[in-house]
């Protein structure tokens, strides 16, 4: 193999293998988080595994029995769980901007989250203008609170025209927080006309009283210590005091949640860890695949560019070795643009011994003539294993190689076509197989 091609080699598996184990660490953790959730949430809702889907949404705690689930009478439904959560801001800097409620990377609040699912043939949410779809939460008390559910922009004017998750999987994910209602007794979903078209009713008035939401004690307060460790001009002893208190008031409430029955705290779950497992697995398979397809194929690449075309040498010694394949001859022409066939030129014959550098015998290559001339190309490693006849243009038959028998030729041509003044063939000497 000539030095360049050997460069060139190098290059490309250096950069091709870098790409795949940038694959092999990001791809699993890409599925993981992009892709599988939303297929496992689709997958445990039509199964009724809803504690699967709420786990998903990554609650700090949850209370394991559906506050409200209801099933439509032409098929799907609504459920609610009862959970606290905590605001997760990627951008994670000093400069993060409250969210409507007011609240800041790493405060808690209260909510009932859940799905709606199964109505995507008969709940149209969906449009660019005058969309009316909302949320109307009848409270406790009688009153009425009207919610959106609309969260994204599809042409970019301004205004919201649809639900992102439903319009891409299929589902609502629903979260209503105590800041938007003092409790719920009915929910209405009106569609993009404005009609009722989803109902639904809770058995009981849902409030934010009740023996769940009471393990996390005053949420107001801790907020204001993680208001308190964002405030600048903190001294140290001010931080540690901060941070003793809220760090005490994580214990209690794991504590809390940990005494009271059907009360949990998310990342210890049982639920917790199953779903994390099932979500890893989906994402290796989709990963993995991929990634060994990968390197199969820049490998293939390699063999046929740059390299010894291995591929194809194995599918010919499984043909015509394995299952004992006849060759098909070609049909050998002699040019006849040189003088016609009475005429003489100096053929060389070269070894390859590039897969065997450790091979220094001998080498002797016979042809015979149609006139029965045999003709003897002795090759010596003191003439490079390159030997010159002076042969009449023709086709010269019956080829045989003296060599040790350790080694062969690969693909010494069955019928030797000289023509034209002078003619160069390269034979490329292999191990035998033991």
């Amino acid at each position: 193999m000539k030095k360049s091609r050997i460069f060139a080699t190098v290059i490309y598996f250096i950069f091709t293998f870098g790409i795949g184990i940038v694959f092999s660490l990001t791809l699993p953790g890409y599925f993981a988080t992009f892709t599988v959730p939303v297929e496992v949430i689709g997958d445990a809702l039509g199964s009724g595994e809803f504690i699967k889907c709420i786990v998903l949404t990554e609650p700090i705690g949850f209370y394991r029995e559906p506050a409200l689930n209801c099933k439509f009478e032409e098929g799907g439904g609504i459920v609610l769980y009862e959970t606290v959560t905590e605001v997760y801001d990627r951008s994670s800097g000093k400069e993060e901007k409250p969210d409507a409620d007011g609240l800041a990377h790493g405060m808690l609040y209260k909510s009932y989250t859940g799905y709606v699912y199964g109505v995507e043939d008969r709940y149209d949410a969906f449009s660019r203008t005058g969309n009316g779809t909302v949320l109307r939460v009848t409270q406790g008390d009688g009153t009425e609170k009207t919610l959106p559910l609309l969260d994204y922009d599809s042409d970019g004017n301004g205004t919201d025209d649809g639900i992102s998750t439903y319009s891409q999987n299929g589902f609502i994910v629903l979260e209503i927080r105590e800041s938007d209602v003092r409790s719920i007794k009915n929910l209405v979903f009106t569609d993009k006309t404005g009609a009722d078209v989803l109902t639904a009713e809770a058995e009981r008035d849902l409030g934010f009283e009740t023996p769940f939401f009471s393990c996390f004690g005053d949420i107001g307060e801790y907020n204001a210590l993680v208001g308190e460790l964002d405030r600048e001009g903190l001294t140290e002893e001010e931080r540690s005091s901060v941070n003793n208190r809220r760090n005490a008031y994580v214990e209690t409430v794991t504590k809390a949640l940990g005494n009271t029955e059907d009360c949990v705290l998310t990342a210890g779950s049982a639920e917790y860890r199953a779903t994390v497992d099932e979500v890893n697995s989906r994402a290796n398979g989709k990963a993995i695949p991929f990634i060994i397809l990968y390197f199969v194929a820049i490998y293939i690449i390699a063999d046929f560019l740059l390299g010894y075309h291995f591929i194809i040498k194995f599918f010919q010694w499984f043909l015509f070795k394995v299952c004992k394949i006849p060759r098909k001859q070609k049909k050998q022409t002699i040019r006849e643009d040189i003088g016609g066939h009475d005429y003489y030129s100096m053929v060389t014959l070269k070894l390859d011994l590039a897969e065997v550098p450790g091979f220094n015998g001998s080498v002797g290559i016979k042809y015979m003539s149609d006139a029965g001339e045999e003709f003897l190309f002795t090759l010596l490693k003191a003439q490079d294993y390159a030997a010159t006849l002076r042969m009449k243009a023709g086709v010269y038959v019956n080829p045989f190689i003296d060599i040790d028998r350790a080694y062969g030729p690969l693909d010494l041509p069955d019928n030797l076509v000289v023509e034209g003044y002078q003619k160069e063939i390269l034979i490329k000497i292999v191990k035998r197989e033991e």
